[in-house]
């Protein structure tokens, strides 16, 4: 008798707090474009100085850099003065981000900030300042009037940053070179070897003629197809579906409470207990505050089980640090 009733005891404990190993989510297809990129298409960066104007004597007042550029630029409008002090301007550095294929006449977005001691941007507008890239050469002409982003939750907001819209003006396009040697290659955001597979084997079976191959430097490299257009063919390329194979990973915001998943997350078996956390055994009116968790339960299944009890978001990101410093958590924990 005392045999069945421990026999109850166990198996209620584990239903109350842990999954049966199984699928943690279901196995979806995703498009090669959307786990990786053809090597060569990347955003580029420039950045420049410039000086902002027309502030309501929110801008710079000990700031000798802002006075010699000003000195600077009058002199190169013909007018020259000595002594010039002015709390309506303000030195600035002036960035943008270029997309891949970029054109002359195209126009970015200009992100504004302040180097000084200026107060508030707000109001001001930028002269015309010159953009360079990693290669010290001038790629965009920004100039226009600043906008200071609000700020709707509440918080004070930051001035002393602002945006042009479309301020910028592309004066040196940018052609990427994405074919070397008669083949694309394709570049992974989150390097693994299973999806690398998966993606070598799906584009094999696509186009039989060509044979995908992986580099030294764990880029994929896809011989093109000659009787089919570049642009048909990398689209073809990117449009191929596989599954993903993700990293066991588990993410968690101390700050607010948010624990997320990726991956199947499996527990090895083992015991918990917490104070503060009781669990009831059924028929008997006893209580513990130790559970047992199962060989290869999921997080999502002892999450669900924990929520289901009552235990604080706290318990639980408290639960997961203990399961991972004994060994029993197997995946990567990142704790926020």
């Amino acid at each position: 008798m005392r045999a069945a009733v421990r026999h109850r005891i166990i198996i209620f404990m584990m239903c109350a707090v842990c999954l049966v190993a199984g699928a943690a989510f279901s196995e979806i297809s995703v498009k090669i474009k959307d786990l990786g990129s053809i090597d060569g298409l990347k955003e580029n960066q420039v950045y420049g100085y410039g000086l902002v104007v027309g502030l309501q004597g929110t801008g710079d007042t000990k700031s000798p850099l802002t006075q010699a550029t000003l000195k600077n630029l009058l002199k190169n409008l013909g007018m020259e003065n000595d002594e010039i002090e002015s709390r309506n301007t303000a030195a600035v550095l002036v960035t943008a981000q270029l997309p891949p294929f970029v054109r002359i006449g195209d126009r970015v977005d200009i992100t504004v900030s302040s180097l000084g001691d200026a107060k508030s941007l707000e109001g001001g507008i930028l002269v015309q300042s010159p953009l360079r890239g990693a290669d010290n050469l001038a790629y965009v002409a920004a100039q226009g009037p600043l906008s200071v982003p609000g700020n709707s939750n509440g918080r004070r907001s930051v001035k002393t940053v602002a945006v042009i819209s479309n301020g910028g003006v592309v004066e040196r396009g940018i052609k990427p070179e994405i074919v070397v040697n008669d083949s694309i290659f394709l570049v992974l955001r989150h390097w693994d070897y299973s999806m690398a597979d998966r993606i070598i084997k799906a584009i094999t079976e696509k186009y039989s003629g060509i044979e995908p191959v992986m580099t030294d430097n764990g880029k994929i490299r896809v011989p093109i197809k000659k009787d089919i257009g570049l642009p048909e063919f990398i689209a073809s390329i990117e449009s191929i579906e596989i599954a993903p194979s993700l990293k066991a990973r588990v993410v968690v915001c101390e700050r607010d409470g948010t624990i997320v998943t990726g991956g199947e997350v499996r527990i090895s078996g083992s015991m918990v207990s917490r104070k503060g956390m009781t669990i009831e055994i059924e028929n008997s009116g006893k209580k513990v505050s130790a559970s047992m968790i199962e060989e290869s339960a999921t997080v999502k299944g002892l999450v669900d089980a924990l929520n289901s009890i009552g235990a604080t978001t706290g318990d639980i990101i408290a639960i997961l640090k203990a399961l991972k410093a004994a060994g029993a958590l197997h995946a990567e924990l990142i704790v926020r």
